[in-house]
């Protein structure tokens, strides 16, 4: 809980970035963290007290090398955040079905569709940690809440 308690400052502005980016999937996951923090019959009541996300959960990533990856658990249309930091330097992060790479620095926000994007992270010398926010879909079906479309201009209407 110390820990939760530790980065919920962190937890909270990257709920605000998913709010600007895609404003739909953040309602999405704000009514699915609602539902779970209203149904007394779930017994980690304790951590949601603590969680300060819309995000279903975040892993930790230190210092280790990502191959090329999707993630599962998802939903295709969702975005997973990806918070880079530590005391490395030249970092790419790599989109090979794009053909790109992307600047990978401390203090970097990533918001990715991971379910769809293959993307990699190579060694680094260096300390870094990665935050990796993301939703699973088998919470918001559990909560009913309903899939959100891709991210589109009309969403800010």
């Amino acid at each position: 809980m110390e820990w939760l308690d530790a980065i919920s400052e962190s937890n909270a502005i990257c709920s605000a970035i998913l709010a600007v980016i895609h404003p739909k999937l953040y309602d999405a996951g704000l009514q699915a963290i609602q539902r779970l923090r209203g149904t007394p019959d779930v017994n980690r009541q304790d951590v949601l007290r603590h969680w300060a996300s819309v995000f279903s959960g975040v892993s930790v990533i230190s210092n280790r090398r990502s191959p090329p990856h999707r993630d599962s658990g998802s939903r295709f249309n969702w975005y997973d955040l990806l918070v880079t930091l530590g005391t490395y330097r030249s970092l790419h992060l790599n989109l090979p079905g794009l053909g790109i790479s992307l600047e990978y620095g401390p203090g970097t926000v990533v918001g990715i569709s991971g379910m769809v994007l293959d993307h990699e992270v190579p060694e680094v010398e260096g300390d870094r940690v990665c935050y990796a926010y993301f939703m699973k879909d088998n919470v918001h079906a559990w909560a009913e809440v309903p899939g959100r479309d891709w991210m589109d201009i009309k969403h800010y209407e």
